[in-house]
């Protein structure tokens, strides 16, 4: 894999259309119903689920899936019934439907002693209890970061935020930067790290000075903090681009290979929340944006309903549009109302585009600007040909799905949706050639 991406991809300048939303206090939300999985990612009944009927806390265990990770309840109320939803990846799994009664009473587990008299195995346990994941939109248990015999050197804290119109980490960090300090003690115990950095964006200049004034507390003087202000570049948000700015090292697979663990800023803040009050994850800042009446940030429970959001933002602005999860760049289309889940950032809604791709012009702008040295457009001629063999070596499925091959193309050509069929293909294939060994 070459290097010539180095000075493309990573100085792409990408607009950011953050103005609508960026600076503004955020606001909570309570909608009437909110919709919990009652399966796993693997589509399999939780272990231990509830009966319809039965009253719940916010907090209350509503089952277990995959290696006993847990769903909680999001809200206080009672469960009504359960129902097939369409969520925010784009798929419909069972769901608790849950009346919320808006009084946010908790079900609060033990907070932690402070972070020198935990063992390690405490900490770690209270990281998967508390349910946390990849709030920067992978949706990733953070426990598995963690669970891992591997020395870390460093962790990173990513507040850079760099697809555009969202603005949580910014309006949420810069008011609450304190429970990111209330975390670390606790993940320096667990991992031994040397060296904690706050990534930040240059020109977020109140979230740089939410983490100045913490670093400077008395009680924080002594951590291993470091605050990292980089350039306005797509995808600098990306774990690998992070590393590779601030650490100067590359890896194959996961960045605990070079010593490191990368965690958006919320997540930690998630994290804090468990270690400290007791709370289990529950509620998500949401950028609702686009096309609609009254741009914001939402504090919102888990399983709310975009259409329940939209309205909260005053309604659509035109009548036929679409609905997006998350970012524009790495986000997912939407035709009807979905569930966000724990991981979904954003719900934008923007004007359909009627775009007429013309024929590739095999410019190489996509390869120029992938941030994984990839070939997009051969993986697409690999795609259409049905070419499995050929997409293995094309390393089709590393692709990050930051959408910078389509941004780029003059064609109009959906390379990155092509790109992630290759993926999906390959997934499919995985197992047969598994069992073919």
């Amino acid at each position: 894999m070459g290097l010539h991406f180095l000075k493309t991809a990573l100085s792409l300048p990408i607009p950011e259309h953050k103005e609508a939303t960026e600076g503004y206090p955020y606001e909570e939300f309570q909608p009437d119903f909110v919709y919990l999985p009652a399966v796993d990612n693997r589509n399999n009944p939780l272990k231990g689920l509830l009966p319809i009927g039965t009253e719940v806390l916010k907090g209350t265990l509503l089952g277990t899936g995959v290696d006993d990770f847990p769903t909680y309840s999001s809200v206080s109320g009672r469960i009504v019934a359960r129902k097939h939803m369409m969520m925010a990846d784009g798929k419909v799994r069972e769901c608790y439907e849950i009346a919320n009664d808006k009084l946010s009473r908790w079900q609060l587990r033990p907070a932690l002693p402070e972070a020198g008299k935990c063992s390690k195995e405490e900490i770690l346990s209270a990281i998967k209890e508390s349910g946390a994941v990849g709030f920067g939109g992978a949706g990733f248990p953070t426990y598995r970061k963690y669970n891992s015999n591997k020395p870390v050197e460093a962790i990173i804290v990513n507040a850079i935020e760099c697809e555009p119109y969202l603005t949580t980490d910014y309006n949420y960090g810069r008011r609450n930067m304190g429970e990111v300090f209330m975390a670390i003690p606790y993940l320096l115990r667990l991992t031994g790290a040397k060296k904690v950095y706050v990534a930040v964006k240059k020109d977020r200049d109140e979230l740089i000075e939410a983490v100045r004034t913490e670093m400077a507390l008395p009680a924080n003087k002594a951590l291993p903090v470091s605050l990292k202000i980089l350039p306005d570049r797509y995808p600098m948000g990306y774990e690998r681009s992070l590393v590779r700015a601030i650490l100067h090292k590359e890896y194959q697979a996961l960045p605990i290979e070079v010593g490191c663990i990368v965690n958006n800023l919320y997540t930690v803040m998630a994290l804090a929340r468990r270690f400290v009050f007791g709370e289990v994850v529950a509620d998500r800042c949401v950028t609702v944006s686009g096309e609609v009446s009254e741009p914001k940030d939402v504090v919102v429970p888990a399983g709310t309903l975009a259409s329940d959001l939209i309205n909260c933002a005053g309604g659509p602005k035109i009548s036929h549009f679409k609905l997006v999860s998350g970012g524009p760049m790495c986000g997912s289309a939407h035709d009807s109302d979905y569930v966000l889940q724990a991981q979904c950032n954003g719900v934008l809604l923007f004007a359909p585009a009627s775009v007429e791709p013309e024929p590739c012009w095999h410019c190489g702008k996509c390869i120029d600007n992938c941030p994984m040295g990839l070939q997009p457009v051969q993986i697409q001629m690999a795609l259409k040909a049905n070419n499995v063999d050929r997409l293995l070596k094309l390393n089709a499925a590393v692709c990050i799905n930051c959408g910078l091959c389509s941004f780029v193309c003059p064609s109009k050509i959906d390379v990155s949706d092509n790109v992630q069929k290759a993926k999906a293909l390959l997934m499919k294939q995985a197992p047969r050639q598994k069992g073919a060994k």
